[in-house]
């Protein structure tokens, strides 16, 4: 596997809508190798309860998620961005501004900013599948001893795209188009 370098990840953006709504940083003054994504809304766990069931007959239905409950949320239409204070030992659900839409061809994956990790801050996350569109989420969880402020907009993700080669099956879950949790009516 390649990773794609910013001139073909920017081409790819304006030519086929690969990151909907990339800030304007990103757009005219990237760095590195990756796009860095805004945290676009926070939400808590504000209900347990989740089954993570096994594959077959044995647990077929009984798939439950978490509930969750907006604590703060991204307006772009707004120059002052609200900020959210995060206490130690605080477990959040994070999801960015931005929206993607991957190709069968490429692999992205999400590395935090040292940012967070330098305040003692730990962005938990995984690899997106080919065919995956919608905002990311990942799990953010203080670690420190001390209270972390984070202001609504600011970069966290860094995303860096991965070029496949051969065979792939597209991303058909649960989550495709950003949904942080799942609703009764809506379980599997």
């Amino acid at each position: 596997m390649a990773v794609l370098g910013l001139d073909e990840v920017l081409k790819l953006v304006k030519e086929e809508n690969l990151v909907e709504d990339l800030g304007d940083r990103e757009l005219n003054n990237p760095e590195g190798v990756g796009v860095d994504l805004r945290i676009g809304e926070i939400h808590k766990i504000i209900e347990g309860g989740a089954f993570i069931e096994a594959d077959g007959k044995s647990g077929l239905g009984k798939r439950k998620g978490v509930k969750t409950e907006l604590i703060a949320k991204y307006d772009p239409s707004s120059e002052i961005q609200e900020e959210v204070v995060i206490e130690p030992g605080e477990y959040y659900l994070v999801s960015t501004v931005e929206k993607i839409n991957t190709p069968k061809n490429l692999m992205p994956m999400v590395y935090p900013r040292s940012t967070l990790f330098r305040a003692g801050v730990l962005l938990l996350n995984t690899k997106i599948d080919p065919g995956y569109s919608g905002s990311l989420t990942g799990g953010l969880i203080n670690l420190s001893k001390f209270p972390l402020k984070i202001q609504m907009g600011a970069r966290i993700y860094n995303l860096v795209f991965y070029k496949i080669d051969g065979e792939i099956v597209s991303y058909r879950g649960q989550h495709q188009g950003g949904r942080i949790s799942f609703e009764e009516e809506q379980q599997v």
